[in-house]
């Protein structure tokens, strides 16, 4: 598997969690521990609250309302221990056998969507409460009023279910888990009227006690201003931070496997030893003697009696053998050559003997080179990957301020909305938000109200269903223009360029020219174009995402023997600065306050290069507002002889970078000898216009 496709897979995944779960809640161990406990005391409370005479229906809905995790588990105890304890044993046992059945069914059917839905466990609760009513009733004798009180208990406990699924919701730590607006409205009145009616069983004016807290939460309810209860929601609710336990795990496993490819390099490079070969050219002989020389009358005295003189005759002739690529009767001193007997033969099979050593040593220089490659390749997939595990390892600072102001314009938005500011690494302000109404988040109103509360401009990154990502906005931005004339006589220009801006607000500018021209140019150089885009985008740093597009290059250009030539500029459009990089392309042209500046390397293309970070030209920028970058290919100015480019650019307004490219790929009407490309960018700064605009798109 390449390093492109690990990177492709890792951004895919990055992407679907971003649209699926885009804020989770950080908790500790402690904190778990203190919430089952609240449960469990709450529901121990209900569970012996009496309404109705002797009926205690308050615990089995709030074991409803729980869940079927350690909370519902622990809802559950308090609900048992409740009802046993404040009601008689019988009475009691009717209820805890309710709360377990509850919790059973809510446990064993969890996955089923049905009960997902807001009213499915207050149904389940309800009906369950029914049932054990009724078979209790059954022994009891039935009278009208049980009846009647059986119903309203019923509704009570479902009714209560309910909206005590909203008195939890700041407990939730799923999206699923979380209830309704209304229910987290009313769940909390709800809660304190139970709690009160548990606590303080006693009447005013014969006026049950329960009814009374129940005026007075209505009354809360429809007097006090919705800003009023929007604000005190804010507060009330703790702040939200990055869930970061998952992401170290990722994070742990890239960096395992970056060591272990590491690792696996180095015993490669260390296993990987030169072939036991005879380049010696001494072997040539040996290799021609023993074929011709064995069944010789004269073997024993040239090769025993006579050696020195073979020995000596042999090694006069090796250097213009060497260097012609073969033997040569001339090439043997005259005794040598009239005392062997088989002379035309033996230089034949030292002919023979030689191209076999030039073809061995070959097929081994390739060996090394390919063992290399693969080395490299391995050295690289580690870095990518180290590198990914560094970038997960930048957690999200919440932005606690931010925060709260943002969740107090949602509230006073009235949107169904659950949200969370952050900061990233660089300082800058990022809003993660999830719920049914996360669309109305990116209108253009909406986006410049939420820029000017948080007091920086944002834009949105990523929008899926029910969830938004939106950034800090970029204070840069840059107009582009390109423009290409394909070499007269052909189809297709080898040519190939784009330009693109990643999430971070990082802007590249990439432009290849195949070697040659026609459609075998234009494949490597789409090629070469297509694969850097996809690692810069998937959050490869550019100097890896070269070096490994030229090893890549390299191996496949030992089948197919093209190159491809890489210009490359990356732009940071929140500070100006820049680098751009090259490997065989073209002089790269900056204009800033006016003066021009030639930028021009010396690296080879990619496909020839090594592959290694040295191999790379590099050169550090820092751009402003007005400034302009001119790339171009060798087409343009296939001479040393640029002035005339020069005096163009400084003379360039600014007001059109695409007509700029198009002159300069037009200035010649004559037929063109070479593919032409011209990719003009011009640094401007962002307004308020152009946000708009931009919001509309």
């Amino acid at each position: 598997m390449t390093a492109r496709t690990i990177y492709s897979k890792l951004s895919g995944l990055r992407g679907q969690s971003k649209s699926a779960e885009p804020m989770r809640t950080q908790v500790s161990p402690l904190a778990v521990l203190a919430e089952a406990g609240i449960h469990l005391l709450l529901a121990a409370v209900l569970g012996g609250a009496v309404v109705f005479g002797n009926r205690a229906p308050l615990g089995v809905a709030f074991v409803a309302a729980a869940g079927s995790g350690l909370f519902g588990g622990a809802s559950l105890v308090g609900a048992c221990f409740g009802a046993l304890t404040a009601l008689d044993f019988s009475t009691g046992l009717r209820y805890a056998s309710a709360a377990i059945l509850t919790f059973a069914i809510h446990f064993a059917f969890y996955d089923w969507k049905l009960l997902r839905r807001p009213w499915s466990m207050p149904i389940v609760a309800g009906g369950l409460t029914a049932f054990t009513g009724f078979i209790v009733q059954s022994q009891t004798g039935w009278r009208t009023v049980n009846a009647v009180y059986l119903v309203l208990e019923t509704a009570l406990v479902g009714a209560a279910a309910w909206a005590f699924r909203g008195a939890l919701a700041p407990m939730a730590r799923r999206r699923r888990d979380r209830p309704s607006a209304a229910a987290r409205r009313v769940g909390p009145l709800a809660l304190l009227c139970a709690c009160l009616t548990a606590i303080a069983p006693m009447e005013i004016f014969g006026i049950p006690m329960l009814a009374v807290a129940g005026v007075g939460a209505c009354a809360l309810a429809l007097f006090v201003p919705d800003k009023v209860l929007g604000w005190l929601g804010v507060w009330s609710v703790p702040e939200t931070a990055a869930d970061i336990r998952a992401q170290r795990l990722v994070q742990q496993k890239l960096e395992r496997t970056a060591q272990a490819f590491r690792t696996l390099c180095d015993s490669l490079r260390s296993a990987f030893r030169g072939p036991d070969n005879d380049n010696d050219v001494a072997t040539v002989f040996d290799r021609a003697a023993g074929r011709q020389c064995r069944a010789c009358t004269l073997r024993d005295h040239c090769w025993k009696t006579d050696y020195n003189t073979t020995f000596n005759a042999l090694n006069d002739a090796t250097p213009a053998m060497v260097e012609r690529g073969r033997a040569e009767k001339g090439d043997f001193p005259r005794h040598f050559a009239d005392r062997c007997i088989h002379f035309p033969d033996f230089v034949a099979a030292v002919n023979e003997e030689l191209t076999a050593l030039f073809y061995r040593r070959q097929y081994n220089a390739r060996i090394r080179e390919s063992r290399a490659a693969v080395c490299r390749q391995y050295a690289q997939l580690s870095d990518l990957l180290g590198e990914a595990a560094a970038e997960l390892s930048r957690e999200l600072t919440p932005d606690v301020i931010g925060d709260r102001r943002l969740r107090q314009r949602l509230s006073e938005w009235k949107l169904d909305v659950r949200a969370a500011v952050y900061q990233d690494g660089r300082g800058l302000l990022r809003v993660e938000a999830e719920g049914p109404q996360c669309a109305a988040l990116a209108r253009p109103s909406r986006l410049k109200d939420l820029s000017a509360v948080l007091g920086v401009p944002l834009r949105v990154e990523l929008e899926g269903e029910e969830a938004i990502s939106l950034i800090q906005q970029e204070p840069l931005m840059a107009v582009a223009g390109v423009a290409a004339r394909k070499k007269t006589g052909e189809t297709v220009s080898g040519d190939a360029g784009t330009y693109f801006k990643r999430h971070d607000g990082k802007l590249y500018l990439l432009l290849c020219d195949g070697m040659g021209s026609g459609p075998e140019a234009n494949r490597e150089s789409t090629l070469a174009v297509r694969l850097l885009e996809q690692l810069l985008q998937a959050g490869v740093e550019a100097p890896r995402a070269l070096t490994t597009l030229a090893s890549a290059l390299a191996l496949r250009g030992e089948e197919t023997g093209g190159f491809t030539t890489v210009d490359l500029l990356q732009l940071d459009l929140f500070t100006g600065e820049g680098e751009l990089f090259k490997l065989g392309a073209a002089p790269t042209y900056i204009k800033k306050s006016g003066e021009v500046q030639r930028l021009s390397g010396k690296s080879l293309p990619a496909g020839l290069a090594e592959g290694e970070p040295a191999a790379l030209d590099r050169f550090s920028l820092r751009l402003a507002p007005g400034d302009c970058v001119l790339m171009i290919s060798d087409g343009v100015c296939p001479g040393p002889e640029d002035g005339w480019l020069r005096e163009r650019l400084a003379r360039f307004s600014g007001e059109s970078p695409k007509d700029l490219a198009r002159e300069l790929v037009t200035r010649d009407l004559k037929e063109a000898t070479d593919d032409r490309t011209a990719l003009v960018i011009r640094v401007d700064r962002r307004t308020q216009k152009d946000q708009a605009e931009r919001a509309k798109s």
